[in-house]
């Protein structure tokens, strides 16, 4: 089966759907250019996947915040059947308020309504190489965590998480600490969240606090560990293929 892929670059992403790692016949991609925003539901009806990598958030620029016109065409898009793929990275989204269309405003089908403005350091038994490399291998049971046996991401944030939404695919130590950006301190947070998948109307979700996993020079990237299997279960379970 072919996926229809939407990649959009419209809001400052930084993060490109990763083509080298799939077959060609696995999937067919069109991007939402810069100069094509804001995104509207005629853009992206006809896809089953909407991958949004990697927004930097700026104070002042609006060019990379949600509009309510995009908010309510993503909404019908997963609500009607679609998956949205979206991936954060160090630094999330900067500390900006829903309230000027940050990635927060996208809570309700995702699941998210925070990513932390920082970055996660693991603990020596819970990294690789770096304490920024996250090393999971204690994964909860779910169609995206089949035959995976160990995943690696590096540059990872955090999130917090709406109540009673979404189901937690992958989470750290109880010994993780974070770096605020903001004033560069360092805190123990124990155990969170850095992927959930979350069911919206007709649709799915799937958030991660990584993207740099996904760059066609990362190290570590698609090659560590089972990062590439992982992957291609994302977009599995994105089109209901398991």
């Amino acid at each position: 089966m072919s996926f229809r892929i939407i990649s959009d670059l419209s809001h400052n992403e930084q993060a490109e759907f990763p083509e080298f790692s799939l077959k060609e016949d696995m999937y067919e991609i069109d991007y939402i250019e810069k100069s094509e925003s804001p995104i509207d539901f005629d853009m992206i009806e006809a896809y089953d996947i909407l991958f949004i990598g990697d927004i930097q958030h700026t104070e002042k620029e609006k060019e990379d915040k949600f509009t309510p016109e995009e908010l309510k065409a993503i909404k019908r898009f997963v609500g009607d059947g679609g998956g949205l793929f979206l991936t954060s990275s160090a630094g999330g989204d900067r500390d900006i308020p829903m309230k000027k269309g940050s990635i927060r405003v996208l809570y309700k089908i995702t699941g998210v309504n925070r990513f932390w403005n920082g970055i996660v350091l693991e603990s020596k038994t819970n990294f690789l190489v770096k304490k920024y490399n996250l090393l999971f291998n204690e994964l909860y049971t779910h169609p995206i965590t089949k035959k995976v046996g160990e995943i690696v991401l590096p540059n990872s944030t955090f999130f917090s998480t709406v109540e009673e939404s979404g189901e937690e695919i992958l989470t750290t130590s109880g010994k993780t600490r974070f770096k605020y950006y903001r004033d560069e301190e360092k805190d123990r947070i124990g155990s969170v969240p850095v992927a959930i998948a979350n069911d919206f109307y007709g649709g799915r979700a799937f958030t991660i606090g990584a993207s740099d996993f996904l760059l066609e020079d990362a190290d570590p990237g698609l090659d560590s560990g089972d990062n590439l299997i992982f992957f291609k279960n994302i977009i599995k379970w994105l089109c209901f293929e398991i």
